[in-house]
């Protein structure tokens, strides 16, 4: 891989006017991208805060602060990344070197990162450190696996299904972990569970791997680059601010994924805790996954009516209001894992629809600034991810030290807190996400 260039590689591209459209096999195998990538990143959003509480023996407090400050940490990696797929030329394209090799490297990171070595102060350092690396190997791959859609075509229509495909892969990502990681915790471990944890994440980590090397075999980069021009690192930066859509698609992202991170942190706590059935932790996921399966077909459809703005701060009204309505259906299940599930539908318009709104501020940005920076952009929705996953599950954990969450022993108190923070908190995030939403205006207006 080389930063340097490629004549041969520009000119091998053709013409976009000769440009064949893409093939079905490419668009589907898009999609297969954030299934891989949800094996390793759902199952660290929902269990890894359990590791670290039940498992690892770390207090509520500190789990909490790894969570954050380790991925504020590496999170400054993801426009190094951004920046550097921006500048690669290479035999295999821009973005698709990184699919292949740095795959394999987070598959072990994320192994590494389920394992405790020893405990109290040992254990904490472990933690933060293991954490911060898996991190970083995700920004390798995922950053660049993002940055690929606008690369690949520059039709709105297809961009906006192609991301309804990677919700697709991600519902699935969220099912088989919703479905599989307790299973293999249990299986691969038995009465150990530090064990199990280890073996379910070697598992998920392999699977992970070889998902990204079929995106990369399926994927070949359509459009071609405009012509190389001297842009330095402080000019590309200085010039995102003024795309101001592209700051309201990445601040409304980072909402977003706090609350992704509230739910999927929260679920085997509010699950164990408030219903008082462990077992209900899978249904919740579950059901949380079947609403992003259903909102990666339901959307595309949806928002070329309505507009992608309005159909979004449309489906976050709705669900901050069902949201409220959860603090009232405790003692019947069914009635509680049916709002939930339609709930999510709702809003996860804009979590189906964040790549295609991506893409729509590269296009922006090229006639802004004459500099397309597909990957530096790109980097704002993964830090979006990262960071907003990260303060997800750490506001949980801060919501379980105030409620003085103890394994052993859960309070009436702690109870309280836990319930607070997995129904209200989403409420109050969707009305943030819709107020930043705001600032996003490239769209053809609906007939």
């Amino acid at each position: 891989m080389s930063a340097v260039p490629s004549p041969a590689a520009d000119t091998a591209t053709p013409p976009a006017a000769e440009r064949p459209p893409l093939t079905r096999t490419a668009e589907l195998g898009y999609g297969l991208g954030d299934l891989a990538s949800n094996l390793t990143w759902t199952t660290l959003t929902a269990f890894l805060l359990y590791y670290y509480t039940d498992v690892a023996a770390l207090t509520a407090a500190t789990a909490g602060t790894i969570l954050l400050i380790g991925r504020v940490a590496d999170a400054v990696i993801d426009p190094l990344v951004g920046l550097a797929v921006d500048r690669t030329r290479s035999r295999f394209g821009r973005a698709r070197p990184y699919l292949i090799f740095a795959a394999p490297v987070l598959g072990a990171a994320f192994a590494l990162t389920f394992t405790s070595p020893g405990s109290g102060t040992t254990a904490a350092v472990w933690a933060a450190g293991t954490f911060v690396v898996v991190g970083i190997s995700h920004s390798l791959v995922n950053v660049p696996y993002g940055a690929m859609l606008p690369m690949l075509t520059d039709d709105a229509d297809t961009r906006l299904k192609m991301s309804g495909y990677r919700f697709v892969g991600a519902s699935l990502g969220l099912i088989t972990v919703s479905l599989a990681v307790m299973p293999l915790v249990a299986s691969l471990g038995g009465a150990d569970r530090a064990r199990g944890f280890t073996g379910m994440a070697i598992v998920l980590g392999a699977a992970g791997t070889l998902l990204y090397w079929i995106v990369a075999l399926l994927c070949r980069e359509r459009p071609a680059a405009p012509a190389p021009r001297e842009v330095t690192t402080r000019r590309a930066l200085a010039a995102l601010p003024r795309n101001r859509h592209w700051l309201g698609v990445s601040a409304a992202s980072l909402v977003a994924f706090v609350r992704l991170g509230v739910i999927t942190a929260g679920a085997v706590y509010y699950a164990r805790d408030v219903l008082d059935d462990a077992w209900a932790t899978s249904y919740i996921l579950l059901a949380f996954s079947l609403s992003a399966l259903a909102g990666s077909v339901v959307t595309p459809w949806v928002l070329r009516r309505t507009g992608k703005r309005r159909g979004i701060n449309l489906g976050l009204a709705a669900t901050a209001l069902l949201y409220v309505s959860l603090f009232f259906l405790d003692g019947q299940p069914a009635a509680f894992l049916a709002v939930f599930l339609f709930a999510n539908l709702l809003g996860g318009f804009g979590l189906v629809a964040a790549p295609a709104l991506v893409s729509d501020t590269v296009d922006h940005h090229e006639v802004l600034t004459g500099s397309r920076d597909e990957g530096l952009l790109y980097a704002g929705y993964s830090f979006a991810t990262k960071v907003g996953t990260a303060l997800g599950g750490a506001l949980f954990a801060w919501a379980l030290s105030w409620g003085g969450y103890r394994a052993e022993h859960v309070s009436a108190q702690a109870g309280q807190a836990i319930e607070w923070a997995f129904v209200g908190l989403p409420a109050v995030l969707c009305l943030v996400q819709a107020a930043f939403m705001r600032l996003y205006d490239l769209e053809k207006r609906p007939a």
